[in-house]
């Protein structure tokens, strides 16, 4: 649960130093990529959070493997 939460924070601060990056910077082609990029990283981080915790269920689940 502390790794999604971190994850977050991580994640809230990065869209934050972007909008300021865009900001400063005013190009348009700037904007388009850091839209583009976020929402793949919004996208990946919400799998991750709808997934639950099956995943670190599977990575704790033992010694089965070989």
């Amino acid at each position: 649960m502390l790794d999604r939460i971190f994850a977050i924070i991580g994640f809230l601060a990065l869209i934050a130093f972007m909008g300021v990056v865009t900001m400063f910077v005013m190009e348009p082609d700037l904007w388009i990529v850091t839209i583009l990029v976020l929402c793949i990283g919004i996208a990946f981080v919400w799998q991750d959070l709808k997934a639950g915790d099956n995943q670190s269920e599977r990575e704790e689940g033992g010694g089965s493997e070989s």
